[in-house]
């Protein structure tokens, strides 16, 4: 009997711990949890990373500018100031253990977005956990830079040889026209008399040795 009392115990806990995830908030929950719902653009964003142990937490917080309130006590052209928002990453060796990840997707600075707010324990307004914000259609949600994850920026030498690998994929490079460009100067050579055809054969010539050369010093 108690084997089977910690058996039937072990399939509760199993799926309880699994789903540490937290779930997103149905539409109705959104409206009916949060105490002021606007659409706003971001003023201002600050992210503050905190390593603990394996996992990077995020500590965000927004300036937002109201465009229109759906609920509240706000008014269009008010500006909210530190509205919070976290999440976390976990930078160990997968799987990662289960815990929620926080709030995504995110806005970012300059972007016009519905808010689903709520009143912290402090007064401030902080971001219903997890989706409370429903980005533009024309964002992309999958976009790592949201989750405070850092751009990738190329520099100076990674763009020119981006600019070397392109030109050595290009079936019409210099070596390639050049030659295009000296078989009929060399074949209407052979039909010109005297002076002309030495004339025109050099140049096909020449032009033919400038293909190889560039094609040495690739």
């Amino acid at each position: 009997m108690l084997l089977v009392a910690l058996i039937g115990l072990s399939l509760v806990t199993v799926p309880a711990i699994a789903r540490a995830e937290i779930a997103p908030l149905s539409t109705e929950d959104l409206q009916e949890g949060a105490t002021d719902i606007v659409l706003a653009t971001v003023i201002e964003r600050t992210v503050v990373e905190i390593p603990t142990g394996d996992w990077i937490d995020r500590q965000f917080s927004f300036t937002l500018q109201v465009e229109d309130v759906l609920k509240g006590s706000h008014a269009r052209g008010d500006r909210i100031e530190n509205v919070a928002a976290w999440n976390r990453s976990w930078t160990g060796s997968p799987p990662p253990p289960p815990s929620g990840s926080g709030h995504r997707p995110l806005p970012l600075e300059g972007e016009v977005a519905k808010f689903h707010l709520e009143t912290a324990e402090d007064g401030s307004m902080q971001i219903m956990l997890p989706n409370g914000v429903e980005l533009s259609s024309r964002a992309d949600p999958s976009d790592p830079v949201r989750a405070g994850e850092a751009a990738v920026i190329l520099n100076s030498n990674d763009e020119v040889q981006d600019a070397v690998d392109a030109d050595a994929r290009d079936p019409f490079g210099w070596d390639v026209m050049l030659v295009l460009l000296a078989i009929p100067i060399m074949v209407g050579a052979m039909k010109q008399p005297g002076t002309a055809r030495w004339m025109l054969l050099g140049f096909s010539f020449l032009m033919l040795g400038a293909a190889v050369i560039i094609v040495l010093l690739r």
